[in-house]
């Protein structure tokens, strides 16, 4: 297993509440800082896995279990 860091920018639903940190963290994203800049919001991973596709699928995967999270773009 290799470290892969990266960033997912997301949309929709406000990343800065508690609520959704917590959602976060249970949904598996316990390896990502949540940030914003500019009216962007994003989490920064650094994440364990096979190769950087198999990280950010898992961690997109991850992001959208959360309701009302929608993954928009590598950042």
């Amino acid at each position: 297993m290799q470290r892969f860091t990266f960033t997912l920018v997301v949309e929709d639903r406000d990343l800065k509440t508690d609520e959704v940190v917590d959602a976060l963290f249970e949904a598996g994203c316990d390896d990502a800082l949540v940030g914003s800049s500019e009216g962007v919001q994003f989490l920064d991973f650094d994440r364990e896995a096979g190769s950087v596709e198999e990280a950010v699928r898992s961690a997109v995967a991850d992001v959208e279990s959360v309701e009302g999270l929608k993954f928009a773009r590598l950042g």
